[in-house]
């Protein structure tokens, strides 16, 4: 995946889009759902500005990058970061049951190709 603003954008679409239809939510509230537990940030608007300033500070924004031909260290982000962001999805979403493996379906992973690159 390439770290291209475009691409970025079109990337977050696309995990929005998948919260959307896992949760079964208007994809406005998946796009907020996603900017606030997977990225850390206060918005959707807010990860928009962070994407578009090119602005990696938060290492989770890297995450926007994430896709299955990504490179071994954004799987690694993910994996170092998956509890929290479990943690998020519970508070913002409670009693949606969001799991790891639903977490890593929004990157477009399969959970044995997850669980396999972060054991290389």
């Amino acid at each position: 995946m390439s770290f291209k603003k475009e691409d970025l954008l079109v990337n977050i679409k696309r995990q929005a889009k998948r919260l959307s239809k896992l949760l079964t939510i208007p994809l406005g509230q998946a796009q907020e759902g996603a900017a606030i537990c997977l990225y850390g940030c206060d918005s959707y608007s807010d990860l928009l500005v962070k994407i578009k300033a090119e602005s990696f500070d938060n290492p989770l924004i890297a995450l926007s990058a994430l896709s299955p031909n990504s490179e071994i260290f954004l799987v690694k982000i993910l994996a170092s970061h998956l509890d929290s962001i479990i943690g998020n999805f519970e508070k913002k979403f409670p009693g949606s049951n969001i799991n790891e493996e639903m977490v890593v379906s929004l990157f477009g992973l399969s959970f044995s190709e997850f669980k396999l690159k972060i054991s290389t």
